[in-house]
């Protein structure tokens, strides 16, 4: 939900909020750092990208289907996991179970 709304720890937010004095990418030094950036622009995560979004095809290259499609959840924390840019803020994301049908089914079978 914080990457759809843009009030995540990534320094365009963290400026806006007085956390930050600057919206420059602290990677790259390059861009602002937006969730778009961080996302798909980001130099210093190409090959982060390039790994975990490639199951998506052409479609995982778009802000719409990274955070509005069941399918792009688990390459979407991998790559989050990988970057390591928002551990200190969430540390390693868990990967929820999305083929889970039945959330209130007994865990111990």
């Amino acid at each position: 939900i914080q990457l759809r709304t843009n009030h995540v720890p990534l320094q365009v937010y963290l400026q806006r909020i007085g956390k930050a004095e600057t919206t420059t990418c602290p990677t790259c030094g390059r861009a602002p750092e937006t969730v778009s950036h961080f996302l798909l622009a980001c130099p210093t995560y190409t090959l982060h990208r390039a790994i975990h979004f490639r199951p998506l095809g052409f479609t995982g290259r778009n802000l719409k289907t990274l955070l509005n499609s069941k399918d792009a959840i688990t390459p979407l924390f991998g790559y989050i996991n990988a970057t390591g840019r928002l551990r200190a803020a969430f540390g390693s994301l868990e990967i929820p179970d999305c083929d889970a049908s039945d959330s209130s089914s007994d865990p111990e079978d």
